[in-house]
């Protein structure tokens, strides 16, 4: 149960800036590394620009590796918090520290001080105290205290001062509210000393000694402030103080203690039986939107948090509305007409036989300064949309929040998306780092409250982690899921939340019944739907990691109308909040489904007998865009074409799945062999091979031309793996199949891969052998230009082994055009590095840089592990040959790094330059020094360490 407050790193800035682990001071490193960590503290949770940070380290005085060394910096920064495992970050051009509330001593402050003042707006005095006098224990000095007059820390260490002044003058408020007078006078004797300009601490001293029977202290305490605004400001003092003074001279009772006792606020709201957990960025935000716009809707599928939520900021919100926060539950409310009355009952108001109730609504509040929150209008929306608007029309002082699946859609609507609660990111599996997310914590806190015992263990994280991503971090379906827990355990629970609406049915018995199972939820919103609907959505299931608009319309036209009804169908998804929108790529818009609503989709889809038929859609379309985007992968849209087909990955391996499964070897075998690009460029080699021997494995028979390029793809993805064996196999068979059907085309391509295969196994004269035979096969003929390139930069590649560098240059030439004329950019950035290699060891050190450059630069913004592990290896052998020792070896432990969860080899060529350069540094440094550089090289992205190097050749 100790997980959650011991692990992890907590940071301090309230004070000298510093951080603990386990209670214990961490050894951040030298003085640099102490500023890098509070400038990151000082912008935790954005992105700070490396400028930003060369800047903060070094001023004026910047040295010209100062990028690399921020970079050392931060990785060993990284290495002094690893304890607690951290999130700090390499992202966008900069670094990030990503520290929640609870972690960082001034956001636990703000927090304590924040609800102090709140509940001192209530009046719960002893409350206001307990929280502020928390807040204020956690200042060990003054903000940031050894950097608080440098540059990047000045504006925020006068910030939190101020938050700091302010937490004192209400804590001693509350103080006074509570009768402790007579403690606070030494205390406001010191303050008003220190800060002789406050005013509020002026007249809290004031009234503590009239309290106190000290009448003509206080009145000199008056005297003296007047004394300092006119010597210093040349003004009276406020009219607070003068107000206080007056009552003292009068003696007025308004200056007695008052009751401590909490006035009460008017409204319905229910006390909470349990925590609320996260969303308090969404309770400040939706606070904030209430004082400008007068309508906020909270809109998200079933189950999301909306009701709760909306609760949750109204409470927030109780002393902002003198005349009351009412909650208006319409779930329950059967037919549309009856809404007004519902709200009439809410609020006491009575009906009347000759005036309709609305218009007695609106005269009751016309003049009242109140928030309603109006629960649950999905299925009475146009009625409460004119409800709503009428009121805002005529009581100008009202303030109304709605929570819907669906928006109002009227005139002046602020609409908040609600969704799941954070989930941890896939593949985080450390207890600190996964319980730090709110869905985690909701999930625990709940099994906590039934099972006390209940522990986050190393052993059950990951399954924690994968309950939550399953369930979308949906607050409603994990609530079940803790019950779930309780009863059957953490392991059961995990296997199977793959069928949640199986598992997920043990709701409070108390609940609404459309929140007692997690399939009740969502037959809420189905029933909702008309029939065209229920089949989009249905069929919207057999996508997986989202969709676009031409997806949906390839396997939803048969039953929405053509095009236009699907558009309209998709259009009324979204706003039923049964479809989600993501515009990450601005290029593209995709919409996606929670996996909890696909499922349910699912289920529907099969029930309907039309799942085949629409998988089978599904699985051609998704051919058809890879056929689309295979022909555009060598111009300039490229990248373009990329991150689409790479967007689609869910979708290309269910279209694999379902047609392997349905012994559909045509398409089975086409989409799998058209995926190599994709496969090689991101690093999938092991499961592009996997699909690849499921789908050759099929005994239908498949066009010849077909199964060749399905067997070249396969034996690149074995040869780089290192797998000769298989790759020679499979590359025998496709220049067999080419031969056979006489595809001399073929035949180049294939023994273009197979040349490779030979370089590979370090067989350089059969490398030569077979690959001049793919050129004379490729000579000529239509579509031979691209296996012919490909064979003159593989012939490039023996020849600078074997240090012919002239031989190499003219086949490099000959190499770019082929490949400028069929606009391969791949293979013309990858000759650009071979050719910064000659250049580098025949002696012009400044041009090869820039060739190294250019071919990288290609690369950029596109995940290509082999490419990448090149220029490591080449960036390594040029700082080896400058003498920067450490540096190459760091770039070799970033390229091995990168390449060994993979299982990917060095080429034979580059392992002996890999051999030399290691060779070199072993004689010039000391073992820790080498280690050191290693280190380096492992703690940071490899794009990232490859970027540097080359920045600075």
């Amino acid at each position: 149960m100790g997980e959650e407050s011991v692990e992890g790193v907590e940071f301090r800035v309230l004070g000298s800036v510093d951080a603990l682990h386990e209670g214990s001071r961490l050894r951040l490193g030298g003085p640099r590394h102490r500023r890098l960590l509070a400038v990151l503290l000082v912008h935790a949770g954005e992105v700070v620009p490396t400028d930003r940070l060369i800047d903060a380290l070094w001023g004026s005085s910047v040295p010209r590796s100062a990028p690399q060394m921020v970079h050392v910096r931060v990785s060993e920064l990284r290495a002094a918090l690893r304890a607690g495992q951290p999130e700090l970050l390499t992202q966008g051009g900069g670094y990030l520290l990503r520290v929640d509330d609870d972690s960082l001593d001034a956001r636990r402050f703000e927090r304590l001080a924040a609800d102090g003042s709140h509940a001192l707006a209530d009046g719960d005095a002893a409350r206001a105290r307990a929280q502020l006098a928390l807040g204020l224990a956690l200042w060990r000095g003054a903000a940031l205290a050894e950097f608080a007059d440098e540059p990047f820390a000045r504006a925020e260490a006068v910030r939190l001062t101020e938050l700091r002044h302010q937490a004192v003058e209400n804590r001693i408020a509350a103080d006074l509210q509570l009768g402790r007078h007579a403690g606070v006078v030494a205390e406001l004797e010191t303050l008003v000393a220190e800060h002789p300009l406050r005013e509020r601490f002026w007249a809290q001293l004031m009234v503590a000694l009239y309290r106190a029977g000290r009448q003509g202290e206080a009145l000199e305490a008056y005297h003296t402030v007047r004394r300092l605004t006119a010597d210093q400001l040349g003004v009276e003092p406020g009219a607070e103080l003068r107000r206080i003074q007056a009552a003292i001279l009068r003696h007025d009772p308004e200056l007695e203690p008052r009751p401590t006792a909490a006035r009460r606020i008017a409204g319905n709201l229910p006390s909470a039986l349990t925590s609320f957990v996260g969303r308090r960025r969404d309770v400040v935000a939706i606070r904030g939107l209430l004082r400008t716009r007068r309508l906020v809707t909270l809109a998200g599928v079933g189950g999301a948090g909306k009701s709760r939520l909306a609760v949750e900021v109204a409470s927030a919100c109780r002393s902002d509305f003198r005349h009351g926060t009412w909650l208006v539950e319409l779930a329950s409310v059967p037919q549309p007409n009856l809404v007004p009355s519902a709200i009439a009952t809410t609020l006491g108001i009575r009906e009347h036989a000759r005036r309709p109730l609305l218009d007695i609504i609106v005269d009751y509040l016309a003049t009242t300064e109140a928030l309603l929150v109006l629960d649950g209008c999905e299925h009475v929306l146009d009625e409460v949309a004119r409800v709503a608007e009428r009121l805002l029309e005529r009581c100008p002082d009202l303030r109304i929040i709605v929570t819907s699946r669906e928006r109002l859609g009227i005139t002046g609507e602020a609409v908040r998306r609600v969704g799941g609660l954070g989930v941890p990111p896939a593949g985080v599996t450390g207890v600190r780092a996964v319980v730090r997310a709110d869905a985690v914590r909701l999930l625990v806190e709940r099994v906590r409250a039934v099972q006390p015992d209940f522990e986050v263990t190393a052993a059950v994280t990951g399954r924690l982690a994968d309950i939550c991503r399953r369930l979308d971090g949906l607050p409603l379906a994990l609530e079940l899921a803790a019950a779930s827990i309780s009863a059957w355990g953490v392991d059961q629970t995990a296997g199977g939340v793959h069928q949640p609406f199986q598992l997920l049915t043990r709701g409070s018995r108390t609940a609404p019944a459309r929140h007692r199972s997690l399939r009740a939820v969502v037959d809420w919103s189905y029933r909702l739907l008309d029939h065209r609907q229920r089949a989009l959505f249905d069929r919207l299931s057999v996508f997986v990691g989202g969709f676009t608009v031409d997806a949906a319309v390839a396997v939803s036209v048969d039953v929405a109308d053509g095009e236009a009804g699907v558009l309209d169908g998709l259009a009324r998804l979204v706003d039923k909040s049964l479809v989600v929108i993501d515009r990450t790529d601005p290029a593209t818009t995709r919409y996606s489904m929670l996996e909890t609503l696909r499922a349910y989709a699912a289920e529907r889809l099969v029930a309907s007998g039309a799942a085949a038929a629409v998988r089978t859609r599904h699985a051609a379309y998704t051919l058809q865009l890879v056929r689309s985007a295979r022909g555009q992968l060598h111009g300039r849209a490229r990248a373009m074409w990329l991150r689409r087909v790479a967007a689609e990955t869910g979708n290309l391996r269910a279209a694999l799945a379902w047609s392997i499964d349905q012994r559909d070897a045509a398409t089975a075998v086409r989409l799998a062999g058209l995926l190599y690009p994709v496969w090689e460029r991101n690093g999938l080699y092991h499961e592009g091979r996997r699909w690849l021997e499921r789908a050759l494995a099929m005994e239908a028979p498949v066009v010849p031309a077909i199964r060749a390029l399905a067997l070249e793809s396969q034996a690149g993805l074995a040869a780089i793996q290192g797998d000769l064996a298989a790759a020679t196999r499979a590359v025998d068979e496709a220049v067999a199949l080419s031969r056979q059907v006489g595809d001399r085309v073929g035949v180049a391509r294939a023994m273009t891969t197979a040349g490779l295969i030979a370089i590979y196994t370090d067989d350089l004269d059969r490398a030569v052998t077979i690959l001049d035979e793919a050129l004379r096969h490729a000579e000529g003929r239509r579509g031979g230009r691209w296996p012919a390139g490909y064979a003159l930069l593989y012939l490039a590649y023996v020849a600078t082994a074997r240090e012919e560098y002239e031989q190499a240059r003219k086949l490099l030439e000959e190499c770019e055009s082929h490949l400028r004329a069929v606009g391969e950019l791949d293979g013309l950035a990858r000759a650009l590095m071979v050719r910064a290699v000659i250049t580098w060891r025949t002696g012009d050190q400044a041009e090869a840089a820039e060739l190294l450059r250019q071919g990288l630069h290609h690369y950029e913004g596109l995940s290509h592990c082999w490419v990448l592990a090149l220029g490591l290896g080449i960036a390594a052998e040029l700082y080896s040959t400058r003498g920067d020792h450490e540096r190459a070896i760091a770039l070799l432990s970033a390229s091995q790094a990168l390449r060994d969860p993979l299982g990917v080899p060095l080429m034979p060529l580059l392992a002996a330059s890999a051999d030399l350069v290691t060779a070199r540094a072993g004689a010039a440094l000391e073992a820790s020094a080498t280690e050191r550089a290693r280190r380096a090289g492992r703690s940071a992205p490899a794009d990232r360490v490859l970027a540097d190097a080359v920045r600075d050749l």
